[in-house]
């Protein structure tokens, strides 16, 4: 498993794909919108054209995070800033397309840097709630009050056991997300974001986006040399998933090799409109491998061994949120064509 670590790392945040939303009516939505649909497109519009400068927590599983998100438009470009305010000094600075991270020489992360634009910030704020599809019912539930400001909560419920929660505090004024819990099946919250302080709109100070403050060398990089993701090549992934439940599908498939040894990794990406996981085929390692599940809030890893060509056996891992019994199901079910 080790020599997949950083492609799962990297691909646990792939992109979402969209499908319809299914409605259910209420008798308690606020009276300046009757159709939650709207309210998620426009979070969305939110997030992407606003001003703003807040600290949130993030907590999923073991691990709270303080941060730090300063965002604006310059000259028509997404200019955005993010630093960590606990432990080892670090920052995520965005211009447009362009993504570095400043981090300290010797920070641990520096192993980890293909996960920096997979961390709390792009799983919980930057979820594509527009795009649910219909195996979630949405709701409006009531009003509340977070950092201050009024906000409104929708429910993105699942249809099924098979697929998590979400709850949603969408500020009544602007509509940005001030808060999110991703649950369980038991209501249970596996991950929680949520602002402690926030200002919106021309209060927002542009030099806020520029780093600051004396650093010894910092380090700026989009991915150091050792973690950088495995080359794709041209094949054909020639494995599929005998069971999936009920309206999620392939959203992408492709064979990497990685850069130290040149081994072959199968990936195929799955989702549902919201939720999503990946699946990485590989040949056993040389140490060998066991059947292993671990959980870290709502993201489970799965491990499975499975015969592929010539009866060799070969690793399946899935890593995605999904509760354990179906990506158990699923990583059992995976299959050489």
């Amino acid at each position: 498993m080790r020599g997949s670590s950083a492609i799962v790392l990297l691909l646990i945040a792939a992109s979402t794909f969209g499908a319809q939303v299914a409605l259910v009516p209420t008798e308690k939505a606020p009276a300046a919108a009757v159709d939650p649909r709207q309210w998620l497109a426009d979070m969305s519009e939110a997030f992407n054209t606003l001003s703003y400068d807040g600290v949130f927590s993030y907590f999923s599983g073991s691990d709270l995070a303080s941060l730090r998100i300063v965002h604006m438009m310059v000259d028509g470009e997404q200019r955005e800033r993010l630093i960590h305010q606990n432990g080892a000094p670090r920052e995520i600075v965005r211009r447009g397309e362009e993504v570095v991270c400043i981090l300290m020489p010797g920070d641990d992360l520096l192993t980890l840097e293909s996960n920096l634009l997979a961390g709390p910030f792009a799983r919980a704020f930057v979820r594509r709630y527009d795009e649910i599809s219909e195996f979630y019912s949405l709701t409006f539930y009531g009003e509340d009050r977070i950092a201050g400001r009024s906000a409104v909560r929708l429910a993105v419920t699942p249809l099924d056991q098979d697929r998590f929660g979400y709850r949603l505090w969408l500020d009544r004024e602007t509509r940005l997300l001030l808060k999110s819990e991703l649950i369980d099946g038991e209501g249970q919250p596996l991950e929680i974001f949520q602002f402690s302080s926030l200002i919106i709109g021309d209060a927002v100070d542009a030099a806020s986006l520029e780093p600051v403050g004396e650093r010894e060398t910092p380090h700026i990089t989009n991915m150091s040399l050792d973690s950088q993701p495995a080359i794709p090549v041209a094949e054909t992934v020639r494995w599929n998933a005998g069971w999936l439940p009920v309206g999620f599908t392939l959203a992408g498939s492709n064979v990497r090799k990685t850069m130290s040894d040149e081994k072959s990794i199968n990936t195929l990406m799955f989702s549902d409109g919201l939720a999503a996981f990946s699946v990485f085929i590989e040949d056993m390692p040389p140490a060998g491998a066991a059947s292993v599940v671990t959980r870290s809030g709502a993201t489970v890893a799965v491990t499975h061994l499975t015969p592929g060509p010539g009866d060799k056996q070969h690793l399946v891992t899935l890593v995605g949120e999904l509760p354990t019994a179906t990506a158990l199901r699923i990583a059992s079910s995976i299959r050489f064509q």
